[in-house]
């Protein structure tokens, strides 16, 4: 079981199209794939060649689910997509699912 996390936001469909492009053009993007009527982003190093990605992400209505693996803080890996919404000024809630 990993870090689970909801990044809660009001993104705009434009802005979660872009940070779905940010996202998709990782190095550590592997694939997408469906499981229990949900679409899932997995991000993986290279090294990782088990079955569990290093990252899932799940755009939802409210936000976005993260799910650290190998990392039990929020934003491990995932600067780029930090530095958007701050350069966007989006207003986020950090959900801690462990707390």
């Amino acid at each position: 079981m990993g870090f689970e996390y909801k990044l809660k936001a009001k993104f705009t469909d434009k802005q979660t199209s872009e940070i779905q492009n940010l996202l998709g053009n990782s190095d550590l993007f592997e694939k997408k794939h469906e499981y229990a009527h949900q679409l899932f982003w997995d991000f993986r190093y290279a090294e990782n060649t088990g079955k569990i990605p290093n990252i899932s992400i799940i755009f939802e209505k409210d936000g976005i689910y993260i799910c650290q693996w190998g990392s039990s803080y929020a934003w491990t890996d995932l600067d780029e997509l930090k530095n958007y919404i701050e350069n966007e000024q989006i207003e986020y809630e950090l959900i801690d699912y462990q707390e």
